[in-house]
């Protein structure tokens, strides 16, 4: 996309436009205690308000009012979703010092300027989900290296500046990552990342928190952990191993259809063969020996491309998917009265019991996707 040449005059709004963005701040997001005004450019007049903490509010926010007056170069096809303007949020712990001469103390105000001048420089747009790529981390005391935007409250009344009927300035959070959670991103979209991020993406930024991400996330499948932590944090009534059933009803498929990597087989021969004569539970494999992870290296070629297709927790709706199919099991079995029950706490899936009869209407959806796969391979 070609470039915006330089505007003879800098966009800004007007004297009733700037009053009514600087009024919804101070009514949704706190007062302004003071600003940093952007010198440097002749595109827009930017300005960065800084909002302090106080008793309620415990940590600082930074706000941009300058940037939505400039309209963005947004698709013809959105055009009509009023996604033109916008301003950007970043909020920080209450005792950052933010004045600071060090890059580790002013990047957040450097970064809110470099991605407020993106959408100018590339003749183009920022909005909700778009992430952007430094490259390299962001200070010393970090390894954020990205960033992406989201709804700083969900709400559209706090979210949005009505400037008129036809008119308005969308506020967006932004959320520093760490390369795997652009990466994750990127390969599952943004709303797959904002649950895994869960509340960190609601809190200032936190240079000591950890990647919600792995760096090798492609190659894992599932993790039992994921499961067993529900069983606790909503204090339900089963055993924690309960935790592994779907992991593996699936896993028992894989080693009955041959599927596994040869290294795999001759790693853990014993063990398969006692899983395959009913003398081990998978389920103690599973945690035991295999960590309680299911991991892509562990298939052949065929079973990592089943289960790339198959097992896949941030699908669109009309995609396979075997997480949805192990709740509609749990459907099938309790029925739906009974599936959404306070004592189930919304993971019925946990409390079907692992027998015979649960692997037997598991395999009844598996092997329903595996020929749907097949046709695909075949078509291909």
């Amino acid at each position: 996309m070609a470039k915006k040449k330089k505007n003879s005059s800098p966009a800004v709004y007007t004297e009733n436009e700037l009053k009514k963005v600087e009024e919804h701040i101070e009514k949704y997001f706190g007062d302004i205690d003071s600003y940093y005004h952007e010198n440097d450019t002749d595109d827009i007049c930017l300005n960065i308000y800084v909002i302090p903490p106080t008793l309620e509010k415990r940590y600082m926010t930074l706000i941009t009012a300058g940037l939505g007056a400039h309209r963005m170069n947004v698709p013809e096809a959105i055009a009509h979703k009023k996604l033109d303007r916008c301003e950007l949020i970043l909020t920080l712990p209450a005792g950052w010092n933010i004045q600071g001469d060090e890059l580790e103390d002013y990047w957040p105000l450097h970064l809110i300027k470099l991605l407020s001048r993106l959408p100018i420089n590339e003749n183009s747009w920022i909005g909700w989900g778009h992430s952007v790529d430094y490259g390299t981390s962001f200070a010393d005391n970090t390894e954020f290296c990205s960033v992406m935007l989201a709804s700083p409250t969900g709400t559209e009344e706090m979210d949005i500046c009505k400037l008129s009927d036809d008119d308005e300035v969308n506020f967006y959070r932004v959320i520093p990552l760490f390369k795997s959670e652009l990466e994750f991103k990127n390969t599952y979209g943004a709303s797959a990342l904002l649950h895994e991020l869960g509340d960190i993406s609601k809190l200032p930024v936190d240079i000591s928190r950890r990647p919600v991400i792995s760096k090798d996330f492609r190659n894992i499948v599932d993790v039992a952990e994921n499961h067993i932590c529900k069983i606790e944090e909503k204090g339900l009534d089963i055993p924690d191993i309960c935790g592994v059933n779907h992991i593996a009803a699936y896993m028992r498929w894989i080693i009955e259809h041959d599927m596994l990597n040869e290294e795999f087989v001759e790693f853990f021969t014993e063990e398969i063969s006692d899983i395959r004569s009913g003398k081990l539970d998978i389920r103690k494999f599973i945690l035991n020996s295999l960590g309680g992870e299911l991991t892509m290296d562990m298939f052949s070629d065929e079973g990592m491309a089943f289960t790339d297709y198959y097992y896949n927790f941030y699908h669109a709706d009309d995609e396979p998917c075997y997480p949805s199919d192990v709740d509609n099991v749990a459907m099938d079995y309790f029925g739906e009265e009974k599936y959404n029950c306070e004592e189930f706490g919304n993971e019925a899936y946990l409390f079907v019991p692992y027998n015979e009869e649960y692997y037997k209407a598991m395999c009844g959806y598996i092997d329903k996707n595996y020929k749907g796969f097949l046709e695909i391979e075949a078509d291909d």
